[in-house]
């Protein structure tokens, strides 16, 4: 399958490939120049497959192997928690999960990213049993390498450290958040030189998240990246937005619309507030406009994905029931609320749950489906297939 849609990292690795080095077009300002708008990790994975020739087929192949890695990783972290046969029915469920292929075969750092945080909470449930300088280590490459990817780790990173805290709050896990943030921050120093050098201003990634901002909480924001109509409020921001770009980079101008959203927010607590509750909404049951990421060229495959959704919404919370290890649960919970910030705080986009939350509810889903089915033909005896205590970190 060909791919229908270009990711920024992508037109960017193209550029760099035309010798027109790291450069982008950042929207609003018309001009192709040096560019920190995109993260730099998948776009400099990209160029060597296009700068031989290999094209986009090839990198859709380095797709679908970062998903299948993800897949075992997963498996392996569910199988301390159920029998040998669940673990399997998990990692069936997972390969061939049609939303992770969709999103596979489109050039943009999907499955790589569901690889890196299947890593990340396999390491903090590790490091909250048994925690080490080694693995301390290994959790601030990880988070390093996740920035360079998408910078919203940086709310996962709070929440997950909170999480670390709950369950220890010992001075050696002081110093081990403390080992990861300078590891993750070794790990993006070259490309925040980089940036500096380039700009002569501090930017630790890439200056989106005005851009994002700006897009969920607006006078005509919906919710997702589709506005409603313009009004008199948004045409004046656009027109005076315009104006600002004319005169000033794209650093500048993702400050702007950063401050344009944080006031209008300030201005608009109410409209802002019942914003936050329809994208929350619209990231677990689905919005009216699913995305051209999924190709959904027909209602009926929309409606699919809502049913079976829905389902894995069921299943996958009484399947975490069904699991008597409260670290685990709440380390679930924490990133699912991740997920869900993030869709609320900017605005919400297919791939906010596909990434963050599928990973992990669709292997609930089967622990909970195993669940009823030997729960109804035992009629409430223990189940003889399907462990839901935790056994020992192996």
């Amino acid at each position: 399958m060909h791919p229908v849609f270009f990711g920024e990292p992508y037109l960017v690795a193209k550029n760099i490939v035309a010798g027109l080095d790291y450069v982008f077009e950042y929207p609003l300002t018309g001009k192709v120049l040096p560019s920190c708008y995109v993260t730099p990790l998948y776009v400099y994975l990209q160029v060597p497959f296009l700068f031989f020739g290999l094209g986009e087929r090839s990198i859709q192949i380095m797709n679908v192997l970062f998903l299948q890695a993800a897949c075992f990783t997963l498996y392996h972290f569910f199988r301390r928690f159920s029998t040998a046969g669940v673990g399997l029915l998990i990692f069936t469920a997972l390969s061939f999960y049609i939303p992770f292929w969709i999103l596979s075969y489109t050039l943009d750092p999907n499955s790589l990213n569901i690889l890196l945080l299947a890593l990340t909470v396999d390491l903090l449930y590790v490091l909250s049993i048994n925690p080490s300088n080694r693995g301390w280590i290994q959790l601030g490459i990880l988070a390093g390498i996740q920035l360079l990817l998408r910078p919203d780790i940086l709310i996962g990173g709070v929440l997950f450290g909170g999480w670390l805290l709950f369950w220890n709050r010992s001075k050696n896990t002081w110093g081990g958040i403390a080992i990861t943030v300078l590891i993750s921050l070794a790990v993006v120093a070259p490309w925040t030189y980089r940036n500096y050098i380039t700009f002569h201003q501090f930017v630790l990634v890439s200056a989106n998240s005005g851009m994002n901002l700006y897009e969920g909480n607006n006078p005509v924001a919906t919710g997702e990246f589709r506005a409603n109509s313009p009004n008199a409020e948004s045409m004046k921001e656009f027109a005076e937005t315009s104006e600002y770009a004319k005169t000033h980079d794209a650093i500048d101008l993702d400050k702007y619309r950063f401050q344009l959203a944080e006031q209008w927010i300030i201005n608009h607590p109410s409209e802002a507030f019942m914003l936050d509750l329809k994208k929350v909404w619209y990231h677990w049951f689905g919005r009216p406009i699913m995305g051209e990421q999924f190709h959904y060229q027909y209602q009926g495959m929309a409606t699919a994905f809502r049913i079976v959704g829905v389902l894995m919404l069921l299943f996958g919370f009484y399947g975490l029931y069904c699991i008597k290890d409260n670290k685990l649960r709440s380390l679930i919970l924490v990133v699912f609320l991740y997920s869900t910030l993030v869709s609320a705080v900017f605005f919400v986009q297919s791939r906010h749950r596909i990434l963050k939350v599928d990973p992990f509810l669709l292997p609930l889903g089967v622990i909970g489906l195993v669940a009823v089915t030997f729960r109804s033909r035992s009629k409430g005896d223990t189940y003889r297939d399907l462990k839901v205590t935790a056994t020992k970190t192996q």
